[in-house]
C-alpha cells in the first residue's frame, strides 16, 4: 500500500472576500491585479460588459463609468498598460471584425479612450481553434509591450497573417504579413512570444501546398524592431511527423526560446519534444524527447501495473533562476461514431505531472498530482492550458471549475484545483473517484517541496465539517502577484447559490 505525507509547507489563508455577485456563467472573463495594489475585474457575457473595480483594501470602487454601448463583445486580452488598465475586445459590425482598446484609470475605473485598432475587411473562414475570437492577442509577461495576430484573406492569392507589434504607450513597432518562407511553403501559426520591442518570435508548421505530413518541419519565423519582412529559422525537432501542438516561451534569465513540440508517436501515445534557441546567435539546441518517467513508475506503484504515465504536456514555466517547469496532464477521449464520424462525447482530465528543470535543462524534481475528472461533451487536446494564457475561453460551469491552475511562487510552486475530499483515503487503496460534478468537491492545494512525489494536499478555504460547506474556486481564472504573493480568484458561494466573490489569497 502506499503512503502519502501529511502537510507540512507553505500554508495558503483568505485575505480579504468581495460582496457576492452573479455568477458568471456565460461569456469571457478576466481578473487583472494592478501594481496600484487595485484589483480589476471585466466579464463579457453574451451581451454588455461587467468591469468591477476594487482599491487596495479590497473595497469595491464606485466608478460610474458607462459601458452600455459595448454590446455583443469578446474579450480578447486585458493588462496594464504605463498605470492604466487595458482591454481590448473585439464585435463584428455588418461581418466586418473589429479589435477595439479601451484605456481604463486604474486609480477611478473610469473610461479614459477608446479606440480601433485592427478592422478586418471579412469575417475569417480559417478561424484558429485557440480562440473565439478573430484577432489573437500575446502580451510579453515581462514588459507591457505586446502583439496582436490576425489572419487577412482580403484576396484568397493574398491571404496571410498578419502581425502588428505594440509598445506600451501602444504606438505601433513593427507590422508584417506572410504565408510561408516561400512561395511554395504553408506556414501554419502555433505560438507567438514577443520579447520587450526588440521582436517577435512565432513559431510554426511549414508545409508544401499539399500540406503533406511528410513535409511538415516546424519552424521559427522572427520579425526584428521596425522590419517588415519576417526571418524564418529551422529548428532541430523532428520533421515529417503528425504534429498534435506546439508552444514557444522566453526565458529572460537565459536568453533564450524554450521550444515544445507534441506528435503522435503511435495510436494513444504522444511525444514531447523539448529544443532551446539562444537568441544572440539563434542557434538552436539539438531536440530531445522528454518523457516523465518518475511520474510514470509512481503511477504504476500507486495505481497498479496497466496504470503507466500517459500525460501530455499543457505548459512551461520560467522561474528567476533561469530554471523551468514542464507541466503535463492525462487526457482521455471518449468518442463514439454518429452516422460514421466520429463525435467526443466526454474527456476526462486525469493525473497532472510537473517535471522541473534547472537552467542548464538538466531534471531535478518531478511530482504528481493524481485526480480523475469528468468534462462532458469537451475536446481537450496538448497545451490547451498555454493557449488559454493568450485566447480567453467561453465560461462553462460545468468545465472551468475542473481545470486545475499552477502558480509558480515566489518560494514554492502551488497546484491548484477542485476535488472530492474521500479522494485523500482512495488514492490510499490506489483508487480514484471521478469528480462529475464540482459542485460535489472543495478547493483544493498541493504545495511542490519536499522529497515524495505526491506532495499532500490541503484545502484552500475553511471548511466547517457540521454545515458541510464546499468552497470551490475558478482556479484557471486566478491572477497571481509573485512580487506580493498574492492571487485573486472567484470563490463559489458555499450554499451553492449561482453567485461568486472575488477572494484574495496569500500564499506563503
Amino acid at each position: 500500500m502506499a503512503t502519502f505525507p501529511l502537510a507540512l509547507h507553505a500554508q495558503i489563508s483568505t485575505i480579504a472576500e468581495s460582496p457576492s455577485f452573479e455568477e458568471p456563467s456565460g461569456g469571457l472573463a478576466r481578473i487583472l491585479q494592478l501594481k496600484n495594489g487595485n484589483t480589476l475585474y471585466v466579464h463579457f457575457p453574451a451581451k454588455g460588459v461587467n468591469i468591477q473595480l476594487y482599491d487596495s483594501s479590497h473595497q469595491r470602487v464606485d466608478t460610474m463609468a458607462n459601458f452600455a454601448h459595448i454590446r455583443n463583445g469578446n474579450l480578447d486580452a486585458v493588462f496594464e498598460s504605463q498605470g492604466n488598465a487595458t482591454v481590448l475586445y473585439s464585435v463584428k459590425e455588418s461581418r466586418h471584425p473589429l479589435l477595439v482598446r479601451l484605456t481604463i484609470d486604474a486609480g477611478t475605473g473610469q473610461l479614459l479612450r477608446e479606440d480601433t485598432v485592427a478592422n478586418l475587411d471579412k469575417v475569417n473562414r480559417r478561424k484558429k481553434k485557440t480562440s473565439s475570437s478573430d484577432f489573437l492577442v500575446i502580451k510579453d509577461p515581462y514588459s507591457e509591450n505586446y502583439a496582436i495576430s490576425m489572419y487577412a484573406n482580403l484576396e484568397e492569392a493574398d491571404a496571410g497573417y498578419e502581425i502588428v507589434h505594440f509598445a506600451a504607450d501602444h504606438h505601433e513597432i513593427s507590422r508584417a504579413r506572410f504565408t510561408g518562407p516561400d512561395n511554395d511553403t504553408r506556414f501554419q501559426y502555433w505560438d507567438m512570444v514577443v520579447i520587450g520591442d526588440k521582436k517577435l518570435c512565432i513559431l510554426g508548421m511549414a508545409q508544401n501546398a499539399t500540406y503533406q505530413v511528410t513535409s511538415s518541419e516546424m519552424m521559427l519565423a522572427t520579425l526584428e524592431k521596425g522590419h517588415i519582412f519576417f526571418r524564418f529559422s529551422s529548428l532541430s525537432l523532428p520533421k515529417g511527423v503528425e504534429v498534435l501542438g506546439g508552444f514557444v516561451k522566453y526565458n529572460p534569465y537565459t536568453d533564450q526560446l524554450i521550444l515544445l513540440q507534441a506528435n503522435q508517436k503511435e495510436e494513444k501515445k504522444i511525444a514531447t519534444w523539448l529544443t532551446t534557441v539562444q537568441l544572440s546567435t539563434m542557434v538552436a539546441a539539438e531536440a530531445r524527447e522528454i518523457v516523465p518517467d518518475k511520474a510514470n513508475l509512481k503511477s504504476l506503484e500507486v495505481f497498479g501495473p496497466k496504470a503507466p504515465y500517459e500525460g501530455v504536456p499543457q505548459n512551461v514555466f520560467i522561474k528567476k533562476d533561469g530554471g523551468y517547469s514542464i507541466v503535463f496532464e492525462e487526457l482521455d477521449n471518449f468518442v463514439r461514431l454518429v452516422n460514421s464520424v466520429p463525435v467526443v462525447i466526454s474527456t476526462i482530465l486525469s493525473t497532472v505531472a510537473v517535471i522541473d528543470m534547472d537552467a542548464e535543462g538538466k531534471e531535478i524534481n518531478t511530482w504528481m498530482i493524481p485526480k480523475r475528472q469528468l468534462n462532458p461533451g469537451l475536446i481537450m487536446k496538448a497545451f490547451y492550458q498555454k493557449n488559454r494564457e493568450n485566447a480567453t475561453d467561453k465560461i462553462d460551469f460545468s468545465e472551468q471549475y475542473k481545470f486545475f491552475s499552477f502558480v509558480p511562487g515566489a518560494k514554492h510552486d502551488y497546484i491548484l484545483m477542485n476535488d472530492l475530499e474521500e479522494n485523500k483515503e482512495k488514492l490510499e487503496k490506489g483508487k480514484l473517484t471521478m469528480m462529475r460534478d464540482a459542485r460535489e468537491g472543495h478547493g483544493f492545494y498541493y504545495t511542490l517541496a519536499g522529497k515524495n512525489i505526491i506532495p499532500a494536499r490541503n484545502f484552500v478555504f475553511p471548511v466547517d465539517v457540521e454545515k458541510k460547506q464546499r468552497h470551490i474556486a475558478l482556479f484557471s481564472m486566478a491572477d497571481y502577484d509573485m512580487e506580493k504573493s498574492t492571487l485573486v480568484t472567484l470563490r463559489r458561494m458555499s450554499q451553492n447559490k449561482k453567485e461568486v466573490q472575488l477572494v484574495w489569497l496569500n500564499l506563503n
